[in-house]
């Protein structure tokens, strides 16, 4: 440390100093004393204040020599110099802009903490050797760049408040934008010359299309502060597969691999659910890096489950676990009550319905159906999410009470009529349960469909039972031909809607909610007595469409598994006043806009900046803040940062003309990352402060005396 003079000759000026010295000590005339007796007394005081005069003349003079000497000083120009270190290619007078790398890659173990947390205090420093008066900025970037704080600034305070507000991230890396970025934004403040410091982990992509228009002035020091390969191993897939038989179970084939130094001998893996159900097995590499790992649940779980594959930890901690969702026996039986089984397989009331929703062997329908006579059925089991379909069923007295139960505690419940339907009888034993009471068949064409103009209206797209022909189909509607249906009265039943209807707007489909239940009606056949709609194209979509439905099921189904910052569409409420939201892994709630949906009721979701299990709810109806759950999905670490591949030195200096690369952390055996630097501060503000307080002094103190 020392200081410099721009005008060292103005020290001569120093011998001023001398002035108020010789002033003081010539200044002062010698008192006769003239002896009164009468004042003895004042003799004491007198002693008193001449002491305290004493002191304010010797601090006088001192006011005045350390303002003179300001004074001279302030025209010597001094400045303070000192070296300190920082980063290498660090220039303090240089605009400077820092690249900070906030990728999932950076979650790499460096020592005692991460890549990231090194990359940050770097910044810091880089930031803090800069002069004052030098823009700079930060941009932090992964698959996307984002510029913290005020941009391009020479208030660097700022920047380096913003850094500690920075948290890593668990995206992949985009290079290429963020050194576009960072020219862009020099480009727009005018300045052609500047540094750009990418503090990095050494892995990603390289940048393309800079190497023919980078600016000549611009340099970039690009500084791998990992310094070398990482050593990861990771969960990357998950397959499950069931028996082919109901309580078969399931088998879970995780797939392992391992980037850098392969494992030696064996390494544990384990399988969570959600349930609290946790398998521990082991993998072994075999010199190669991909591993698997067969789990066998014998008992397997119901519904859709939160699973996690789970790995040791390693170089690269944030990918050690693998989010999926584990779909169960999901498969959803539905009790086909058949009213009518005639002479041949062909005349059952339900052979149309049982092959749509279970066409046969190897299909991927996940309905069981399971075909029973009215006289066999003896008692209905079963509850919220199981489905009962009544089919031209002549007489359901013996089942009312059962049925009733069935649906107020959460059953659904499927009635088509036929020509074995007697409406006073229906109305007797069910109009507690009918959306509305039934009056007479009426025909249309002859009583036969086949010269019936009578067809279905536009169903009503936004409902969750016709979502699926939003993408074709819902033509057809109006080509199905009913020569029968059965009348309803005008007045519905409390909680019953309309949800369907024929082309002369009678009722075709309605709906209504019991207890925690659902009846639906459908006012023809489901076979080909009245009606040729199992004939038409959409008969196998719409039936599978009712009985999910009426099990709540029809959103369960399918869930994802996408990358951290990837996106995927989310299903939106038919009703746009019903609130619909997202709890990320970390608990937090993230609202949907659900007026926002597109042509299939659907919106993209793309706030995956978390890895982990989020979970989509909708409110139990308008204005309630009672969530149920929709469907579960997981987002992962993209595969590009938990494979790690470390840019080739060569490659990336001739990506980018004029890149210089740095290497290595702060350890003995790396000395290329730290650089020493002078920095100076002027001293004129200081001296400046002095000379006005001097004076301010000098003035109290000569007011004193006077």
């Amino acid at each position: 440390m020392g200081v410099d003079l721009a005008a060292p000759a103005m020290l001569a000026a120093l011998t001023v100093l001398a002035v108020p010295v010789i002033a003081h000590l010539t200044g002062y005339q010698e008192v006769r004393k003239v002896f009164f007796p009468t004042l003895r007394f004042l003799r004491a005081s007198q002693q008193k204040v001449r002491r305290r005069t004493r002191l304010e003349s010797l601090l006088l003079l001192l006011a005045r020599m350390l303002a003179l000497a300001a004074l001279v000083l302030l025209f010597a120009r001094p400045t303070l110099t000192w070296t300190a270190s920082a980063l290498a290619g660090a220039d303090p007078s240089r605009p400077s802009v820092v690249l900070l790398d906030t990728s999932a890659s950076m979650h790499a173990r460096l020592g005692d903490g991460m890549v990231f947390d090194e990359a940050r205090e770097r910044a810091r420093e880089l930031i803090r050797t800069l002069s004052a008066g030098t823009p700079a900025a930060v941009i932090a970037f992964d698959r996307t760049t984002t510029v913290l704080g005020p941009g391009l600034t020479e208030t660097h305070e700022q920047l380096v408040e913003a850094l500690g507000d920075l948290q890593v991230g668990v995206r992949g890396t985009d290079l290429s934008a963020a050194l576009g970025r960072a020219r862009s934004l020099l480009r727009d403040e005018g300045i052609g010359a500047a540094n750009i410091f990418v503090l990095t982990d050494g892995t990603g992509d390289l940048p393309a299309g800079l190497a023919e228009t980078w600016p000549a002035d611009v340099t970039v020091h690009y500084h791998d502060l990992l310094g070398r390969q990482i050593s990861n191993r990771f969960p990357d897939e998950a397959k499950v597969e069931s028996g082919s038989g109901r309580g078969e179970g399931l088998k879970v084939e995780a797939t392992i691999r391992a980037t850098g130094d392969l494992p030696k001998g064996s390494l544990p893996v384990t399988l969570t659910l959600s349930e609290g159900v946790e398998v521990v097995g082991d993998v072994t590499f075999e010199g190669r890096p991909e591993a698997k790992r067969t789990f066998s649940l014998a008992l397997p779980p119901s519904g859709t489950l939160s699973a996690t594959l789970t790995l040791p930890r390693d170089d690269l901690p944030i990918d050690d676990a693998l989010s999926f969702t584990l779909a169960g026996e999901t498969d959803l039986e539905v009790l086909l009550v058949s009213g009518d089984g005639g002479n041949h397989p062909r005349d059952d009331e339900v052979y149309y319905l049982s092959r749509a929703l279970q066409p046969g062997a190897g299909s991927l329908s996940r309905v069981r159906p399971r075909v029973v006579s009215a006289e066999e059925l003896r008692r209905i089991d079963g509850g919220r999410g199981d489905v009962v379909v009544l089919a031209n069923v002549a007489d359901p007295g013996p089942l009312a009470q059962e049925l009733q139960a069935f649906v107020e505690r959460g059953g659904g419940l499927l009635i088509s009529v036929g020509p074995r339907v007697d409406p006073d009888r229906y109305n007797e034993v069910l109009g507690g349960l009918l959306p509305s009471l039934l009056t007479e068949v009426k025909t249309r064409g002859g009583a036969t469909f086949e010269r019936s103009p009578l067809g279905l209206a536009v169903p009503p797209l936004d409902r969750d039972a016709f979502r699926v022909f939003r993408t074709g189909g819902a033509s057809v509607f109006a080509s199905v031909r009913f020569g029968k249906v059965m009348g309803v009265e005008p007045r519905l039943q409390d909680g019953a809607d309309v949800v369907l209807r024929y082309s002369d707007a009678l009722p075709a489909l309605l709906e209504r909610k019991l207890g925690s239940g659902r009846v639906l009606l459908f006012t023809s056949s489901l076979d080909d007595d009245w009606t040729d709609l199992p004939l038409r194209s959409i008969y196998v979509p719409l039936v599978h469409q009712l009985v999910r439905s009426l099990s709540d099921s029809l959103l369960l189904d399918g869930a994802a598994l996408v990358e951290a910052g990837g996106a995927l569409p989310l299903p939106l409420p038919p009703d746009p006043r019903v609130a619909a939201w997202v709890v990320a892994p970390d608990g937090t709630e993230i609202q949907l806009e659900t007026g926002a949906a597109d042509a299939e009721g659907s919106v993209r979701f793309s706030d995956t900046r978390q890895v982990g299990h989020y979970k989509l709810f909708w409110a139990a109806d308008r204005g309630s803040a009672t969530g149920v759950l929709r469907t579960v999905f997981s987002v992962r670490v993209p595969l590009e940062e938990s494979a790690a591949r470390q840019l080739d030195r060569g490659d990336l200096l001739a990506s980018v003309p004029g890149l210089v690369h740095h290497t290595g952390t702060r350890d003995a055996a790396s000395n290329d990352e730290e650089a020493v630097v002078v920095r100076r501060s002027s001293l004129g503000p200081a001296l400046l402060a002095m000379l006005a307080l001097m004076l301010l002094g000098e003035g109290v103190l000569a007011g004193r005396r006077a």
